[in-house]
């Protein structure tokens, strides 16, 4: 994917664009794609990121096809992490791109959301709203996402400077940047928060870790992992 991507992907070593998400068709044999999200053009202004596939032969990848594309990127907070659920849909977490999290709280955008997308691209026809791509909102910088038992599927965060989160995404429910930080634990928070059926985090960090991909595993293997 280097050399397909060299001429497009943005990326200056001073700033967090480049190529970002990468996930495999669930039925890979018999259907060989390779999902990839990256970012192009100017990071610090009018960058765009794309969702894209390609098919893969063995030994290269060719034939890119565009599923989404346009997307607001910019020079940080552009997410992103993509996978594949068991009903096979792409989840795929967007940042606010630095906008301070006004397109996070703005249904109009797709940055600061995660989206659910069909493999061909298309919106499903039972996401929240059937013209739209958003699953929830309200998100900062999510750079972590995998599917657990019984369908959960998980989310990690980046805070600001405190409030690094790990979520349960759920349908139509919004994650609060940037009116709120963590759990709605402050009297400025609680209005919000009862307002706008914000969610929680099942557990957070302050200071910040830096948390990033995240996957689940249960495998007795490593036991002290399960």
């Amino acid at each position: 994917y280097t050399e397909i991507l060299d001429s497009e992907v943005m990326g200056d070593g001073g700033s967090e664009p480049g190529l970002l998400g990468m996930c495999l068709h669930p039925d890979f044999e018999t259907t060989p794609l390779v999902y990839l999200v990256y970012n192009s053009g100017n990071p610090w202004n009018g960058g765009a990121e794309h969702l894209v596939s390609y098919e893969w032969d063995g030994n290269s990848l060719s034939n890119q096809v565009v599923i989404l594309e346009d997307i607001e990127a910019g020079g940080i907070h552009n997410g992103s992490r993509i996978m594949i659920t068991e009903d096979g849909k792409i989840m795929m977490t967007t940042g606010d791109a630095g906008d301070g999290g006004t397109s996070s709280q703005n249904m109009n955008s797709n940055n600061g959301k995660v989206l659910r997308i069909n493999l061909d691209g298309t919106v499903p026809a039972d996401n929240p709203n059937p013209d739209s791509y958003v699953w929830s909102m309200g998100h900062r910088n999510a750079q972590g996402i995998c599917q657990g038992p019984d369908g959960i599927i998980y989310s990690s965060e980046h805070g600001q400077s405190s409030h690094d989160e790990l979520n349960i995404i759920e349908a139509d429910r919004n994650y609060g940047w940037p009116e709120v930080e963590g759990i709605c634990d402050l009297a400025s928070e609680a209005t919000f928060c009862a307002e706008n059926n914000v969610m929680g985090p099942i557990k957070e960090w302050s200071p910040c870790i830096a948390v990033n991909g995240i996957e689940y595993y249960d495998h007795p293997s490593i036991p002290e992992w399960q």
